[in-house]
């Protein structure tokens, strides 16, 4: 308890002193603006990622929505926008009790490749009353003293937002319905739209052959992630039927509606998700079930075996899209047909012809099911670690030709463990190890190399992609 009070008193100081420095600095003209090119979405979901665990904590459902045709990548001040969303989103859940916080993004193409980008943060809140709007902006103030002694805070937040919004070309700006009605803060910036690496441009643009014509049920009791999850599948082909009552999703299953995959909310009046599910598996026993909830796998119901997925708030594309492919991979390769003329397949008698002993390094469940799963089908049989700690134990018991990492992974991500392995062994001594990442932005493979990683595997992984860096691991009868 005391060590928690001291790093809630530290954080609040340091908050203090960064406010009061970049005030400091575009007081004086002295805060620079960087040009460099960003994936956009990767941006809103760190900022959204920072503000989760409380969020949470209060039980308040996040999520963001990017509107018709947002750009993927923008030439821009990737800190200094993400400093803006935070500030917006700290305050919508600093000041909401209950409801939501939703970010919204809209896009309006200008001249010379340019866009005008809108970023809009909804909250259920506490709302703002007429008479004290005009003071919002202002160095060093809010609402009234009260809400300074309620919530805390310095009062330059929004201020400094105003000011990073105009020098990037735009402005900040709110509207609220009164007090106690919620309050959407507004931004716009102006940028040069990017191309994003082709290593970066992933398959989940557009309509995708893997999920194309299959049939979602989503329930949730929230409208918001209701739309969001709708949309998000609907680009990639699919078809969604969404309801906030999980006894309508029962009469239409009792109808004979036939469904490829269920997404199902925990926390709904009618009825909680772990109950659906068993109710749901009664009458269609193979149907995937995917649980979505705040606090992911930690919500957990019986043995762990109820659902077959389990997907975060606020939902995350890339995670979204992993775990839909990675839940069809099998039926997938089970009714694959004639195999395409240049399409990549996978050799089953690979792991006869160059044989390796691999330890695959990944804590999403998901993924660790599809690697093994294509791993499975060039014939080889890896050992699995959940974490980076687990990674450089398994490698120090056992010796292995490869390593396949995941870059983001709890306790130990896989650049600190590859540092490691590369301290503990010589080259020529320890595994050959392959980073996987849904990061792939420019830097990001000199970053895994500088911690002694071999090569770089973007996900989802490509068939193409895993054989060529695996034929380039010398096999055992070579060493």
């Amino acid at each position: 308890d005391y060590v928690a009070t001291i790093r809630e008193s530290g954080d609040a100081l340091l908050t203090i002193i960064n406010d009061i420095l970049d005030f400091s600095k575009i007081e004086a003209g002295r805060m620079d603006i960087e040009a460099q090119p960003f994936d956009l979405r990767e941006c809103v979901e760190s900022a959204l990622d920072l503000v989760t665990s409380r969020a949470v904590e209060k039980h308040l459902d996040t999520a963001y929505v990017f509107e018709g045709d947002v750009p993927a990548a923008i030439v821009g001040d990737v800190t200094r926008l993400r400093q803006i969303m935070l500030n917006l989103l700290s305050n919508a859940v600093k000041f909401t009790d209950a409801g939501e916080v939703v970010l919204t993004v809209i896009s309006k193409p200008l001249a010379a490749g340019r866009a005008e980008l809108t970023f809009s943060v909804r909250d259920t809140g506490i709302g703002v009353s007429g008479e004290v709007m005009s003071r919002l902006f202002q160095s060093f103030s809010q609402a009234d003293s009260s809400t300074t002694r309620k919530y805390g805070g310095t009062g330059l937040g929004l201020a400094i937002s105003k000011r990073l919004s105009e020098l990037m070309g735009g402005r900040l700006w709110a509207e609220s319905e009164g007090a106690g009605r919620g309050a959407t803060f507004f931004f716009s910036i102006q940028a040069p739209t990017a191309e994003l690496p082709p290593a970066r441009q992933r398959d989940f643009v557009g309509v995708q052959p893997e999920l194309q014509a299959k049939r979602v049920l989503v329930v949730d009791d929230n409208a918001t992630n209701r739309r969001v999850l709708a949309l998000q599948t609907a680009k990639w082909g699919m078809q969604s039927s969404a309801t906030e009552s999980p006894l309508e999703a029962l009469r239409w299953l009792d109808q004979g509606e036939k469904f490829d995959v269920a997404i199902l909310d925990m926390h709904m009046p009618e009825m909680d998700g772990s109950e659906l599910a068993r109710q749901i598996r009664q009458r269609n026993g193979g149907m995937p079930l995917v649980l979505f909830s705040s606090l992911g796998r930690r919500e957990v119901v019986g043995d762990g075996k109820l659902f077959n997925a389990y997907l975060g708030k606020p939902i995350h594309q890339s995670h979204l899209y992993d775990t839909l492919v990675g839940l069809f991979a099998r039926e997938g390769t089970l009714k694959a047909a004639k195999p395409e003329a240049g399409k990549p397949q996978l050799d089953p008698d690979m792991a006869v012809r160059h044989p390796l002993r691999i330890l695959l390094a990944e804590d999403n469940v998901v993924n660790q099911k599809l690697a093994l799963r294509l791993l499975q089908q060039m014939g080889y049989r890896a050992d699995l670690a959940s974490n980076g700690i687990e990674a450089v134990e398994s490698v120090r018991r056992q010796t292995y030709d490869v390593v396949l990492m995941d870059v983001q992974m709890p306790d130990m991500d896989g650049l600190e463990a590859s540092r490691k392995i590369n301290a503990h062994w010589q080259p020529q001594d320890r595994p050959r190890i392959i980073a996987m990442t849904a990061n792939a932005m420019q830097g990001d493979r000199d970053m895994c190399l500088a911690a002694g990683m071999d090569d770089y595997l973007t996900k989802p992984i490509r068939v193409e992609r895993l054989v060529e860096a695996l034929n380039q691991v010398p096999a055992r009868a070579d060493r």
